[in-house]
């Protein structure tokens, strides 16, 4: 369960023993204003130790509201498997496209076991599911599939959001494949009248149905052309671990974008072995895309495949 979820129902329980050792001090009920006393020590305790042993794996409660939703007391089963599997190809989309690049238009999506949640509980206020991800071993750092359903919400918030140009800076880095999935996840909230609660760790954000039909409108109106091609010229700058670069082309022509986790390996072994030092003449590989948002002038969008010739 999310980390905000433990934390919140523990505060709403410590409040309501406040007013119960209220009424006890009141009515002079000595033996259970201690042990209402008692039971809020070991609550703030349990605090505490949320706090300090910080869970390394995924963990994010979806709460739906509106017409699937029957209050607190069930949700249409055809909405729920279909909208859980929608939200699942989201993250594995976005994490295959973070791990291996851009992803082609069909077929399996590579590493989906990989990206695997499952439902661990179902909660209650609105109906809710709690999708946790599985591991057999302790992990001592945050996994890829936690920091990917951080992306995931970043994505879901800014897609939805009223200032248009959140929403173009995070489609920018997106591929088609990942694009198509974000706009199906939009587009079966939306024609089921349903809202979204989407609870993290640290993140707690709600889309109305207002939200919903914006982030549909955009993602529907988008498109994302994707093309490959080599270029040569002279390799100025190059940010490994922030997966940047900047280049001159032999036409005269500034290129910088993002850059696979293959090119940065590659540069980072070039580099140790001291055949890569910047500035460097070099071919390499690209992808273009041209991102069309609604109403705005195209973009293009530049990454770095691989090294191709040095």
């Amino acid at each position: 369960m999310p980390l905000k979820l433990r934390l919140d129902g523990l505060q709403a329980e410590i409040s309501a023993l406040d007013k119960l050792i209220e009424q006890a001090t009141s009515y002079g009920d000595v033996i259970a204003e201690y042990q209402l006393t008692k039971r809020k020590k070991i609550l703030h305790d349990e605090i505490v130790h949320l706090h300090e042993a910080k869970e390394n794996t995924a963990s994010v409660a979806l709460f739906f509201g509106g017409k699937p939703v029957l209050g607190s007391r069930g949700i249409a089963v055809e909405f729920a498997g279909s909208v859980l599997g929608l939200f699942q190809d989201l993250v594995s989309t976005l994490f295959s496209q973070t791990e291996i690049g851009c992803l082609g238009e069909r077929g399996i999506i590579p590493l989906k076991d990989a990206s695997r949640l499952m439902v661990t509980e179902v909660s209650r206020g609105s109906f809710g599911f709690v999708l946790d991800e599985m591991s057999d071993q302790m992990e001592i750092v945050d996994t890829t599939l936690k920091n990917i359903i951080g992306e995931v919400a970043k994505l879901l918030e800014r897609t939805a959001s009223p200032n248009e140009l959140e929403f173009e800076e995070a489609v920018e880095v997106l591929d088609s494949r990942t694009l198509m999935a974000l706009k199906d996840f939009f587009l079966k909230l939306d024609t089921n009248d349903a809202t979204l609660r989407f609870v993290e760790d640290v993140v707690d954000f709600t889309l109305d149905e207002a939200s919903i039909r914006r982030g549909r409108q955009r993602t529907e109106s988008t498109s994302i052309n994707e093309s490959e091609d080599y270029i040569s010229g002279e390799i100025i700058g190059f940010l490994p671990n922030h997966k940047k670069f900047e280049m001159n082309s032999d036409a005269n022509t500034p290129l910088y974008g993002s850059v696979s986790m293959e090119a940065a390996e590659q540069y980072s072994n070039l580099a140790a072995s001291g055949d890569f030092v910047i500035p460097k003449k070099c071919k390499i590989k690209i992808q273009r895309r041209i991102v069309r948002p609604l109403n705005r002038p195209p973009r293009e969008v530049i990454r770095l495949l691989e090294f191709a010739e040095l």
